[in-house]
């Protein structure tokens, strides 16, 4: 059996995840999710992960998290004090991670003690801060080896203990070959380890459909934060109202910045043309990529990692796309034949892109067939959640044997 460690499951981000999760349940893989947060009451679950909810073990009572503790102290003392001691040393610099790494601890220990009883024989962590911090402790109190996934600030910013966890690691995932070449410099020794395996997207269910696009509709999703770039996003579409443009918005997602959007969206008289509906769950997103002009997302280098998996979808869905050039994105965009490159923080650029997709459907439309031709053949989720089977079969067979 296959333990994965997840920060909280189900989560109303990360679609990506709970795709190949299905996928892994689909083809058969005896997996058990480990959850080290509990979700919060009254959350809508994807239906995707609804039939996966059986098969997540979530933190016991506190009594019991403090009972685990106390017999990995009893029967590994000087495991349990050394990697705690590890990690009180990799977080020396970072007080508040470090407090976070401390309190997956018990988590951690109640998981050991499940994983055992349940014949665990391989653990992946899903994200390189806290789920591979908790692997990690797991593997050095019951020796069973470990590896994890790495995407995004998780690798590039919220980095302590990133090269112990490399060292000790099986194996490691990473969505883009950018970050696999990231990842190789810091741990050149065992960079034939790091595995690149693109974020899959089911090309059936985002097939385009013939429905009739929305004229001077544009469509972006992900959590209201700054470095998506929507207030940029938003100011274009103010430039493009300006210029007699019926260009409107819909910003699909939730986050602390819903505030300051809203204050931005009153200021530039945009009530009637910007619309944040808040979070929708996948099979709600579908139906908007398929009936969107243009996906738009100018998100900020220093703060977004990766290839953003709303230009994915948005190709898979045959719209075309705006988007910032992100490290990894010529892995998926080359400006001008399959989407649009815009600067950063560049409202004025951003909407004589939008404009000029909107202006000119021949042209949105050949940059989105070329976008999904990209997906077909680098994005199917058939061929990704493969790999990710052989890859997962692969480690619990050798641990097997």
């Amino acid at each position: 059996m296959l333990a994965f460690i997840v920060n909280q499951f189900p989560r109303q981000v990360d679609a990506y995840f709970l795709r190949e999760l299905r996928g892994l349940h689909d083809s058969g893989l005896d997996f058990t999710i480990y959850s080290l947060l509990s979700p919060p009451k009254g959350w809508r679950v994807h239906e995707d992960a609804r039939v996966l909810l059986e098969r997540t073990v979530y933190p016991g009572s506190p009594g019991a998290r403090t009972g685990a503790a106390l017999r990995a102290l009893g029967r590994h003392p000087g495991a349990a004090l050394g990697v705690t001691a590890k990690i009180v040393a990799g977080h020396r610099s970072m007080p508040n991670a470090l407090a976070k790494s401390i309190a997956v601890l018990p988590q951690s220990l109640y998981f050991a003690e499940d994983m055992v009883k349940r014949s665990v024989r391989h653990i992946h962590a899903n994200w390189a801060t806290y789920p591979a911090t908790a692997a990690l402790v797991i593997s050095r109190l019951t020796g069973l080896p470990f590896s994890f996934s790495g995407h995004a600030t998780d690798i590039f910013v919220h980095h302590a203990m990133l090269p112990e966890k490399l060292a000790a690691a099986r194996f490691v995932i990473t969505c883009t070959r950018y970050n696999r070449g990231y990842l190789a410099e810091i741990a050149p020794a065992h960079a034939e380890r790091i595995r690149t395996v693109y974020h899959g997207v089911d090309l059936a269910r985002f097939r385009p459909n013939g429905a009739t696009r929305q004229l001077g509709h544009v469509l972006s999703v992900g959590t209201l934060r700054t470095c998506k770039g929507f207030d940029d996003l938003i100011r274009a579409i103010a430039l493009l109202r300006d210029a007699g443009s019926n260009a409107r918005l819909e910003i699909i997602g939730e986050g602390e910045e819903r505030p300051a959007l809203e204050a931005l969206i009153r200021s530039l008289g945009l009530e009637d043309r910007v619309d944040l509906p808040g979070y929708r769950p996948q099979e709600d997103l579908i139906p908007a990529y398929l009936e969107t002009s243009v996906v738009a997302l100018p998100a900020h280098h220093e703060d977004h990692f990766g290839i953003p998996n709303i230009l994915i979808e948005g190709l898979a869905a045959g719209a075309p796309v705006v988007c910032t050039e992100l490290p990894s994105m010529a892995e998926l965009v080359e400006h001008g034949k399959s989407g649009l490159f815009v600067p950063e923080r560049d409202p004025k650029a951003l909407a004589d892109a939008i404009g000029a997709l909107l202006a000119d459907p021949e042209k949105a439309a050949r940059l989105a067939a070329e976008g999904r031709r990209r997906v077909v053949e680098n994005f199917d989720m058939t061929r990704t959640v493969a790999e990710l089977v052989e890859i997962f079969r692969g480690a619990t067979a050798r641990e097997a044997a």
